[in-house]
């Protein structure tokens, strides 16, 4: 049976330990689930120290391992994940069992869907995407990979988040509407015209703060 080995034991980390094991009790997936961390006692104040299995930095791939990577940043997450590609790691889904996926979409490898999320018809999600819980991605969205949805966000129709975008909590992405690479969506914030690349955007309607 395979091991799962979270990269990061932070807050994000620790959410999707959880995941994985309600995901464990429908049906057992892997034999173990543990951390990766380049802080050895990240999880002492959790009762976690013997979920810690060692170091991001000195991991090397080994048979039947399986790599999510728990970084909320989308491009410090996709450093990372590129890094351990190149090593050979494979990398699981941890897609937790209440999300609804229509069955014409797309999921790529990597990606964490927390609880509560929909996932509408003909929506593409990249590889390493993470999307929080209670968030919407109507029909015929796409997202590239490495993208972060923070909770509650709401995409719509024909919505497109290209490499590494951030959205916070509660962010509403117009119909048909298209946020550049490596752009931030501040939280609450409602998109109502293209984003480009590069820049942060935040209220309602959302405008370029830096």
């Amino acid at each position: 049976m395979k091991n799962l080995l979270i990269i990061g034991a932070g807050g994000c980390g620790r959410e999707v330990f959880q995941w994985a094991k309600d995901i464990q009790s429908e049906k057992q997936i892997w034999n173990s689930i543990r951390f990766l961390d380049d802080d050895p006692q990240m999880l002492n104040s959790f009762e976690l120290q013997e979920a810690m299995a060692g170091t991001i930095k000195g991991y090397q791939p080994c048979a039947g391992d399986e790599i999510i990577c728990a970084i909320g940043d989308p491009v410090t997450r996709l450093a990372l994940c590129n890094d351990f590609k190149r090593k050979g790691a494979i990398f699981a889904n941890v897609i937790h069992p209440t999300v609804i996926i229509a069955d014409d979409s797309r999921i790529g490898t990597g990606v964490i869907i927390c609880p509560r999320t929909i996932i509408s018809t003909n929506v593409q999600i990249g590889d390493f995407v993470l999307i929080n819980t209670f968030c919407v991605a109507g029909h015929d969205v796409t997202i590239e990979q490495s993208c972060t949805l923070s909770a509650q966000c709401d995409l719509m129709g024909g919505a497109y988040l290209e490499e590494a975008v951030f959205l916070g909590s509660g962010a509403r992405i117009f119909p048909g509407m298209r946020v550049g690479k490596q752009s931030r969506i501040g939280a609450g914030s409602v998109v109502i015209r293209n984003v480009p690349s590069n820049v942060s955007v935040f209220g309602n309607p959302a405008k370029q703060i830096y």
